[in-house]
């Protein structure tokens, strides 16, 4: 046995050896894990950071209308105030030119004739003849100081008379970004 040193002599297990290659395993674990860390923390505030809006909240309103008045036809009412729009003198203001998605739906109680208005001189929005109902959709481009409101005509009843049931006008501006006036 003369070739063979025994285990105490052998190189690799010096207990010296051994205590830096333990060593440099730990530092290397530690750097390792603060790597991880440093991604895990750099992914979670790109995701959840706060973004500024480039463009102001899109304009849009639901009113209802419940009931007519011989005068101010159908009275329309906000029941939220979600919506970025105004209703002054029964009628929805528009601030923003742009294109406008308008839904305006509900039953009546009586045939009537109904009218969507935007603008004096300016051919209605919708324009329905002797209705029980209406259901309907369209897109239409409004600009700044546009008022958007209904006029209603019945032939032998007062406006009065009439009872509505789910009237609904909804109003969602389509592309912000172009003029608005606040």
């Amino acid at each position: 046995m003369e070739g063979v040193q025994p285990l105490d002599e052998n190189v690799g297990n010096t207990p010296g050896r051994r205590f830096l290659r333990n060593k440099l395993l730990l530092v290397a674990s530690v750097i390792q894990g603060l790597g991880l860390l440093l991604c895990l923390t750099y992914i979670c505030l790109h995701f959840f950071a706060q973004v500024p809006s480039q463009y102001p909240p899109i304009q849009s309103i639901r009113v209802r209308f419940t009931k007519c008045e011989n005068e101010n036809g159908f009275i329309i009412t906000s029941p939220d105030t979600d919506g970025t729009m105004k209703v002054q003198n029964n009628s929805i203001i528009i601030t923003c030119d742009g294109f406008y998605l308008i839904s305006l739906k509900g039953y009546f109680s009586q045939k009537l004739s109904l009218r969507l208005l935007y603008r004096k001189g300016r051919e209605p929005l919708f324009s329905l003849n002797m209705v029980k109902f209406v259901d309907s959709v369209t897109v239409a481009y409004l600009r700044f100081k546009d008022k958007v409101y209904l006029n209603v005509t019945t032939q032998n009843a007062s406006c009065e008379d009439i009872q509505v049931n789910g009237g609904e006008l909804i109003l969602i501006h389509q592309n912000p970004g172009g003029f608005c006036v606040y």
